[in-house]
């Protein structure tokens, strides 16, 4: 039998005073102070971020324009100007590749100095003074502006007090002749030739300056954590002590790619927080040696110095132009060239 209009409407309006009618479950306040709490902490990490950031930048310019001419002008003349001119070029290529890999400018700058006829010791001297500023200064200050979360900072004291101790011993007490030190120069680019030739397979043909960071894992591998939390604490440091003692102490360069691979395989580190941790690293393990050969030694080749800092100044703010134009795999094929041009190199000279 066919509803009349007026029962219709007056069923409507049952259902209507019901659904108001009807309890809401009841809500945890717990819940909701939770997302409250969350939202603040995300507004307060971005309002860090945010100063960082801002500092960064002030720093980076003009501060540390106007520190580099105060030193220019405090330490060059006329002829020491003229006669290192091409240093600023040399060092825009070093931080290029240093900004690419996690190895350090010096890789760069020891063989083409060695190949004017530098003594290896000064090379070295030379690459720890550069890379102090150009990973430990110019290139945190980039990645506090970038993205400073990429910084894996319980890892830095296990990589950084033992490389300097080491580093310290083995500058102080040098135990590897000049031509031991230039195979194991030559030795190490070999090495890291390897290491960069399995970056390139895993990245699969791309060539893209804005794609994946550099890795030697397969994104689909997982690395299984080595031991407990103490193990990992104790492994770092043993293979950081041993960076610094054989390797930055005499050819001023390695911390950076050892605590890559230990962030890599020790502590299971994404890539990218391995290769930026890797490169900040490097940059603050030089700080002890170069503190050694500038006070000590006295044996720091100040205008090469003082002329290279522009040109890793530089190199650091461009590395991201110049890999998305020329594509990063590019440069690193370009990069496994030069480190096999240089193991020959030290082989011969």
């Amino acid at each position: 039998m066919a509803q009349t209009e007026s029962e219709m409407e007056l069923m409507l309006c049952e259902d209507a005073e019901a659904a108001v009618s009807k309890p809401y479950p009841p809500t945890d306040p717990s819940i909701d102070l939770d997302q409250r709490q969350r939202s603040m902490d995300e507004t307060s990490h971005a309002t860090r971020h945010e100063k960082n950031a801002k500092l960064s930048r002030f720093i980076m310019m003009p501060i540390i324009p106007i520190l580099w001419c105060i030193l220019l002008l405090a330490t060059m003349d006329r002829e020491m100007i003229t006669s290192t001119y091409a240093m600023p070029l040399l060092g825009i290529c070093s931080a290029s590749l240093a900004n690419a890999v996690p190895v350090g400018g010096g890789i760069v700058f020891v063989p083409i100095l060695a190949l004017f006829g530098v003594q290896l010791k000064l090379g070295a001297a030379f690459a720890v003074a550069t890379m102090t500023f150009g990973n430990g200064v110019f290139g945190f200050l980039s990645w506090m502006e970038k993205d400073p979360a990429s910084i894996a900072w319980r890892v830095v004291p296990y990589a950084v007090v033992p490389a300097w101790v080491g580093a310290a011993l083995g500058t102080f007490h040098p135990f590897l002749s000049p031509e031991q030190c230039r195979r194991l120069f030559a030795a190490f680019c070999i090495a890291v030739a390897a290491i960069v030739g399995k970056g390139i397979y895993q990245r699969q043909g791309v060539n893209d300056g804005k794609a994946k960071p550099f890795s030697i894992m397969n994104e689909r591998e997982e690395i299984n954590t080595v031991g407990g939390e103490t193990q990992r604490k104790v492994m770092a440091s043993c293979f950081s002590f041993v960076a610094g003692l054989v390797l930055v102490s005499h050819i001023g360069i390695g911390n950076a790619m050892t605590t890559f691979l230990v962030c890599t395989f020790v502590w299971s580190l994404p890539a990218k927080s391995a290769v930026v941790t890797g490169i900040l690293v490097g940059g603050w393990t030089s700080i002890m040696p170069f503190g050694i050969h500038l006070l000590i030694f006295r044996d720091v080749p100040i205008a090469l110095w003082v002329m290279g800092l522009p040109g890793v100044y530089l190199g650091a703010r461009i590395a991201p132009l110049v890999h998305e134009r020329l594509g990063i795999t590019n440069v690193l094929i370009a990069f496994i060239v030069f480190l096999l041009g240089t193991a020959i190199l030290m082989l011969t000279i």
